[in-house]
């Protein structure tokens, strides 16, 4: 997708920004009583994001537009966040936004599970991260870790999450693991030799194939990209919003090209508590 780049402001992007808080003010339960016009849709990119916070507020917005007009015909605010502790700690927060989009599945599990968000829909396919090597390494699977320099995108990913986990499931003893940022970092780092094996998503792993790199495993598949509604949205609003979610299949394919999703599958529950058994958190 190509970026359109407006000229935004300093002070547009501060009067964005208060709008959002002064969404964010607003507990769900008042907004639906009184009628205010105003709900917040928060983001979670994780630590696949190359833009800013202007520019992912923007690849949004026709999303948000659509909900809303879905919901009462409320305006909803995109609030995006590529921080992964602070995206979870606005969720935990007072003021609990009306929709989370996540792709630290991981997290959103922890919210599902521990503090009542409710699941809407999901990425149809399963979310796998890939070991990988450079094509001439002598690792030949995912067995021969042991001892070896081990990278993974950021501590708090789902990648990093699921890695452990399948570290742990197959009894490697005593890869050196360490962390980078991004998930693009780890690819380019084993292919420089600063780490022997990486960890990265489906969307690295596909194109280190592409340039002639080789991947040795893949962790177990577990439930992919998510929206989940507050724990306090009525069971009405919530079928509304998942019903909403699954006609942009055959409605709204831009849209949600938009957002790097091919179609929404409806979420269960049990889909959430697995992944957390397999990462043990």
């Amino acid at each position: 997708m190509t970026a359109i780049r407006l000229p935004l402001t300093r002070r547009t992007l501060l009067a964005g920004s208060a709008a959002a808080a002064a969404c964010a003010a607003l507990p769900f339960a008042w907004a639906q009583s009184s009628g205010a016009d105003r709900w917040r849709m928060l983001v979670n990119e994780a630590v696949t994001a190359d833009l800013s916070i202007s520019m992912l507020a923007m690849r949004y917005r026709s999303w948000a537009e659509y909900l809303g007009a879905q919901i009462h015909n409320k305006q909803v605010l995109v609030d995006p966040i590529i921080d992964i502790p602070r995206f979870v700690q606005q969720a935990l927060g007072d003021q609990k936004p009306l929709l989370v989009f996540g792709k630290s599945v991981n997290h959103l599990a922890k919210l599902v599970r521990d503090h009542g968000y409710q699941p809407l829909v999901r990425r149809p396919e399963p979310y796998q991260a890939a070991f990988i090597v450079p094509k001439d390494s002598t690792i030949r699977s995912v067995e021969q870790l042991s001892g070896r320099k081990l990278l993974l995108p950021d501590t708090y990913s789902a990648t990093a999450a699921v890695a452990r986990a399948e570290i742990r499931r197959l009894n490697i003893r005593e890869p050196y693991m360490s962390h980078t940022r991004f998930q693009d970092s780890v690819a380019i780092q084993v292919s420089t030799g600063l780490a022997e094996a990486g960890v990265v998503n489906p969307t690295i792993a596909r194109k280190w194939k592409e340039s002639g790199g080789r991947v040795i495993a893949e962790t177990q598949p577990v439930v992919n990209w998510s929206v989940l509604a507050a724990p306090k949205v009525p069971a009405d609003t919530v079928a509304r919003l998942t019903e909403s979610l699954l006609a942009m299949n055959s409605a709204s394919g831009p849209l949600l090209a938009d957002i790097g999703v091919k179609q929404w599958a409806r979420a269960d529950r049990k889909e959430y508590l697995a992944l957390l058994e397999y990462t043990g958190e």
